[in-house]
């Protein structure tokens, strides 16, 4: 019987070829649609899940109140409080801390043997008990004791592999740093960094006991400043994470309260984050160690798949029930050799079925040869062998039933409902309320396609205008390069005087913080005869003189630094101003104050700057202040030039005749401001591509609607042509009915779309406002695209000669 089903639907699919390939060309699309966007949201799937006791392993968060009542929800938390948990609370099994050191300074590295030194990222130091809490797959050494020695590091395969080649690592040396503040650390370990997914994702992890500022963290003792530690427990088995959380504010106030006051917080909570749920729920957590996902994000891309799918099985729906009274007298005679409507039911679902696995063998090497290109925009490395993954073929097998079934089952309740009688006197009528069902999901279609054109033209008009936007200082043709060592930032004026001297060098100047880079550095302040103890946290740079110039910031009021000016003296933005509610005329002759008791400090302010955006547009600008800086981490270079590879080529030359032994590592920073928009960026791309999927997908749908209903009426047109019909008409008659649908459409989608397009907006502080013409654009491209579709198969019914049409039966 089950041979006998797919032969008669094998036959059924080629006879009627049309059909057949509009339904088997949408729901590959459809697929390939589903299938890459699974694919990459399983990549963002599954991380932390390796280590054995995954579900007992928290970060400790940190909640901060200022005065101004704004909270401050931070990834890190200050040093002691990791182990200070482990000793008040018998839950804790284990704690460990993290420090990302690149946030820091930016270390070189390089083996003991070789000259060649190297800047490399994700650098961390760690507690010897960090392999005790985290399981990762090591390749030489002892994962429990490798960090439990001052001076020793482990590396990741890529590093080991960098340094020393082949050769097997464990014992051998490596020199961190430069000049006196060179370290020679013993390499203990070294993992694979590929074995599995983590937000803890090094390149190597230096022992928390090496000096400098392994030691000032296991030394410092204030538990409300200095929130830069990743901290992390471990709960013994059975233990209750939401008890422990209720615990936090006696916590708290038992050990941090004094420090608390002291740096003029209102209030310090701590919240427990469960390592398995970092990646994909820290949206708003600020000071991630890594990058994270956003599953608002990838609910979005999941949504965008289960509705393309949608459109290509209402393409499927439309199609077999428009067509139904082709199949009428083999329904008819099935039914009265003794066929039941389950069997007929059976009968259709297994054509839909067997069309929708055909479409998931013809979308894997679609999706196969596509994988560059969706590594490219999503920057994941996707690879076949992630076809290989169980969850990914039990999807397929499940997207294939489902597919089929969601396409099939209201046809095949459709056609097995046909009465016998009816279908072997004439062709069978199907119940009015079909035609309706079919108006409806094209509306469905419309409303989809017409939401997903708004919400491309919102978000790319967001991304333009975070490119567009006045930032406050001039990006382009600005070149940011990595000082890096002591001894490369005391040589700065000998560099610059080098780097002036070369052709389409206009400025040079030097900063702590490269525009785009996370400003963790700050100060509490308040204003004299204030109270200490009730201060503002102001954002802190160290730049040289000449910066603003460099920059393009502009000074309100005041001047700029000068060689003979100390650290006392402060240039601050409108927004500290605001914070203190300081007069913009009055602020010259302000002064900010910072310590208590005896150690006070006076701030004198120099200078005002007009607020410009150091961070990125999704957060408002905050108050910041700028000081001398004599060793900074940065050099900036206006440029002028239309020959990048000479002026690069001619300042590399120029900085390893000053510092040959420091890599000549720069970027652009009109490039590095862009990357704060990756998601955005990546965001618009997908809804691009995919939207012009579900357009061409509801096109192929209406083309084989509008046949359908040209191949009933050709008897009425060719009547119609006669009479003297015009080919207008004639086209009018025909469009008319989609024309409506469409406009339906755009009055459904027009206020969902503006709902969730408006919700998105949120998340940036400086946004574009929604006009009204992007939703009359969405509905007019649809609308064109449907008299189009439409319009050409109607010409054709309308200008085809009327004699064939009436004289065949």
């Amino acid at each position: 019987m089950f041979k006998n089903y797919i032969k008669i639907a094998w036959r059924n699919l080629l006879k009627n070829k049309q059909q057949t390939i509009i339904n088997l060309l949408g729901l590959t699309l459809g697929t390939v649609s589903c299938l890459t966007i699974l694919l990459y949201v399983f990549a963002q799937l599954g991380y932390d899940q390796h280590h054995k006791e995954m579900d007992s392993i928290y970060r400790v968060e940190t909640k901060i109140e200022r005065s101004n009542s704004e909270t401050y929800h931070s990834a890190t938390s200050s040093p002691p409080i990791a182990f200070a948990l482990k000793e008040d609370f018998a839950e804790i099994e284990e704690a460990t801390r993290v420090v990302l050191t690149d946030v820091f300074y930016s270390m070189l590295v390089r083996a003991a043997e070789s000259t060649d030194a190297y800047y490399e990222p994700r650098v961390y130091m760690a507690d010897s008990t960090f392999f005790k809490v985290f399981d990762y797959n090591f390749l030489e050494g002892d994962q429990l004791t490798s960090l439990n020695e001052p001076n020793a590091v482990v590396l990741s395969s890529y590093i080991k592999q960098k340094l020393f080649g082949d050769q097997n690592a464990v014992n051998k040396s490596i020199i961190w740093g430069t000049g006196e503040d060179a370290l020679t650390l013993t390499v203990t370990g070294v993992f694979d960094e590929k074995a599995n997914k983590t937000h803890l994702n090094p390149n190597y992890v230096v022992s928390m006991s090496t000096p400098g500022m392994g030691t000032f963290v296991q030394n410092f003792d204030n538990f409300a400043t200095n929130n830069f530690v990743y901290s992390y427990i471990k709960l013994f088995p059975n233990s209750n994470a939401i008890s422990l959380q209720g615990k936090m504010p006696g916590f708290i106030q038992e050990r941090a309260a004094k420090d608390i006051a002291d740096a003029g917080m209102r209030k310090k909570d701590l919240e427990l984050k469960k390592a398995a749920d970092i990646h994909l729920f820290s949206e708003g957590t600020k000071h991630q160690i890594d990058k994270i996902s956003n599953i608002t994000y990838l609910y979005f891309l999941l949504s965008l798949a289960f509705f393309i799918q949608l459109v290509a099985c209402i393409n499927f729906i439309n199609l077999s029930t428009a067509r139904a009274s082709k199949r009428a007298r083999e329904i008819g005679v099935r039914k009265v050799v003794g066929a039941g409507k389950n069997a007929l039911m059976r009968q259709f679902l297994g054509e839909s079925l067997l069309l929708s696995f055909f479409a998931i063998l013809i979308s894997i090497p679609i999706v196969l040869l596509l994988l560059p290109f969706v590594n490219n925009i999503t920057q994941e490395s996707l690879t076949y062998l992630n076809f290989y993954e169980v969850e990914i073929i039990s999807i397929l097998l499940a997207l294939g039933i489902f597919t089929g079934l969601a396409a099939g089952i209201y046809p095949a309740i459709v056609l097995s409902s046909i009465k016998p009688v009816k279908a072997l006197k004439s062709s069978a009528i199907l119940q009015s309320g079909s035609g309706n069902f079919r108006k409806a999901l094209v509306v469905f279609q419309f409303v989809v396609s017409i939401g997903l054109v708004a919400t491309v033209i919102v978000i790319t008009q967001q991304f333009r205008f975070t490119q567009e936007k006045d930032l406050g200082y001039s990006k382009d043709n600005l070149i940011a390069l990595r000082i890096g060592t002591d001894a490369a930032s005391s040589k700065f004026e000998s560099i610059k005087s080098a780097f002036l001297n070369i052709p389409g060098v206009l400025d040079v100047s030097s900063g702590n913080y490269a525009p785009s880079e996370i400003v963790l550095a700050d100060n509490g302040f308040y204003l004299p005869n204030g109270n200490s103890e009730d201060r503002t946290v102001v954002k802190r740079n160290g730049v040289s003189d000449g910066y603003f110039k460099t920059m393009g910031i502009k000074l309100l009021k005041g001047r700029d630094f000068t060689p003979a000016d100390t650290v006392d003296q402060i240039i601050v933005n409108q927004a500290t101003l605001r914070a203190f509610d300081i007069k913009e005329e009055e602020a010259l002759s302000s002064t900010l104050m910072q310590g208590s008791g005896d150690e006070t400090f006076e701030m004198r302010i120099i200078g005002v700057t007009e607020d410009y955006h150091f961070a990125s547009l999704k957060d408002e600008i905050a108050p910041l202040f700028l000081h001398k800086e004599n060793e900074p981490n940065w050099l900036f270079l206006k440029t002028n030039t239309t020959n990048y590879n000479t002026l690069l080529s001619s300042l590399e030359t120029q900085w390893k005749s000053v510092v040959s032994n420091v890599p000549f590592d720069y970027r652009f920073v009109d490039e590095e401001v862009e990357k704060l928009y990756d998601e955005e960026k990546r965001l618009g791309l997908i809804s691009i591509a995919f939207t012009i999927l579900a357009i061409f997908i509801s096109c192929l749908g209406l083309f084989g609607l509008i046949s359908y209903v040209t191949e009933q009426k050709k008897k009425e047109i060719g009547i119609r042509k006669v009479l003297g019909a015009s080919v207008q008409s004639v086209v009018q008659l025909l469009t008319k009915d989609f024309v409506k649908l469409v406009l339906i459409a755009f009055l459904i989608a027009s206020p969902i779309a503006y709902y969730f397009i408006s919700r998105w907006l949120e998340n940036f502080t400086y946004r574009i406002e929604i006009q009204w013409w992007v939703f009359l654009v969405s509905g007019g491209f649809a609308l064109i695209i449907t008299i189009v579709t439409v319009g050409i198969q109607s010409l054709r019914s309308a200008i085809a000669n009327p004699v064939k049409s009436l004289r065949t039966e």
